[in-house]
């Protein structure tokens, strides 16, 4: 491996398992800390710029000693290795490209695009009105809109900032729509797979190690699909994140071939199981 792995956590499509994953897989590497990079909210509010740019200098402090990112990108310039690995908070891709000076590639789960944002718009809800009014005072911007709308009336208040939420996961992995996504895929992608199918994942990812990487995932949004949202929140989603239909799909076929040329089959949208022995975490 000739390059350092950023894992790139799309929010709401497994990140915390995903991180957790990799720092069992990158055991004996080292794996250096950034935090969340992308401040969507901030574009819209002085108040929400001033809230990311507190929690990230919160984060970089209890890291480093030192709370800026200035200082955390000049010990990862200075230190970080080949095979090495950056992970932490939601860290988009374009981002650690401009400012990180080693060739770079992704590790990444994507998750199907409208149950994604209906897992987003549940997750936020619930939790945003379960705080008491001062904490809710000092809440993320989507976290007020989710508690104050439908998921139709959230669906229109993204749309209406699309520049900012629009094409989420394609955001954070830096695809524009214009490169070709096989020419994106092979010049910036490690590993990457759909959450729907984490034993494809596991596998491919142990395979590409050398060592067993196991995925368990126990997020409760789990069963926050799209069904039942209904056809205009369905349309909605659609336009909100057109790019990220196609970049899922891409994916999902690429992690399948992948496995079909491992000799791995497929049987009821999972991998057969013929390496158990192995340990290398196919079960779904």
């Amino acid at each position: 491996m000739d390059f350092v792995c950023v894992c790139v956590r799309v929010p709401k499509s497994g990140s915390s398992s995903l991180g957790h994953a990799l720092d069992a897989a990158f055991a004996g590497k080292r794996a250096f800390f950034l935090p969340d990079t992308l401040d969507l909210d901030g574009r819209y509010s002085g108040f929400q710029r001033w809230r990311f740019r507190r929690a990230r200098r919160r984060a970089l402090k209890t890291r480093y000693g030192d709370p800026t990112m200035e200082h955390a990108l000049g010990v990862i310039n200075a230190e970080a290795r080949p095979g090495d690995l950056v992970t932490g908070g939601h860290i988009d891709f374009g981002f650690a490209r401009a400012n990180l000076t080693a060739p770079l590639k992704i590790i990444t789960l994507l998750r199907e695009p409208a149950a994604r944002c209906v897992s987003e718009y549940n997750y936020a809800r619930a939790n945003h009105l379960r705080r008491d009014i001062f904490k809710r005072m000092d809440s993320k911007a989507l976290a007020k809109a989710a508690g104050r709308y439908s998921l139709v009336g959230y669906l229109d208040y993204l749309l209406e900032r699309r520049e900012a939420y629009g094409d989420l996961a394609s955001r954070y992995l830096g695809w524009d729509g214009v490169e070709p996504l096989k020419a994106f895929h092979d010049r910036s992608v490690f590993h990457a797979g759909v959450l729907e199918e984490t034993g494809a994942f596991a596998f491919g990812l142990s395979e590409k190690l050398g060592r067993p990487v196991e995925l368990p995932w126990a997020n409760s949004t789990l069963t926050d699909s799209f069904e039942g949202a209904g056809a205009e929140a369905r349309a909605r989603i659609e336009q909100l994140y057109p790019r990220d239909f196609e970049l899922y799909e891409y994916q999902r076929a690429e992690s399948r071939r992948a496995l079909s040329h491992d000799g791995v089959a497929w049987a009821d949208g999972g991998p057969l199981d013929r390496r158990d022995e192995a340990g290398l975490g196919l079960g779904l």
